[in-house]
């Protein structure tokens, strides 16, 4: 399955996945991040974000500053147009409670070969 994506982040990424022989066919847990300068603002966002029952939030301190990173869990197949929407509502939604959108991100899966016989000696 050979897909082309617009010439953007998402599609960016989808490429390289696709390249590194990913399954885009497969469901697997897509993350969208969210920065908060607090971890009150983190969980306040976490605690008042209705996205629907698919999703998960998780709160955890972010890796790269003293700041608080909010994560918006969905299982579902990696659909460019998809993670674009999401994305949009997921920034617009931080926003709103103080939060700053930083990109999304998921576990390849690699699509699996057919495995070689061993050739049988006479």
């Amino acid at each position: 399955m050979s897909t082309t994506f617009p010439n953007d982040e998402t599609g960016e990424l989808l490429r390289l996945m696709q390249e590194q022989a990913d399954d885009l066919s497969v469901p697997r847990d897509i993350d969208f991040f969210l920065v908060f300068d607090t971890r009150a603002d983190a969980e306040a966002f976490a605690s008042r974000t209705d996205l629907g029952h698919e999703f998960e939030v998780a709160v955890s301190r972010y890796e790269k500053t003293s700041k608080w990173q909010a994560t918006l869990t969905v299982h579902r197949v990696p659909v460019y147009a998809e993670i674009v929407m999401l994305e949009k509502q997921v920034a617009r939604l931080g926003r709103q409670q103080g939060g700053e959108p930083d990109g999304w991100g998921c576990a390849l899966i690699r699509q699996e070969r057919p495995q070689e016989r061993p050739q049988e000696r006479p």
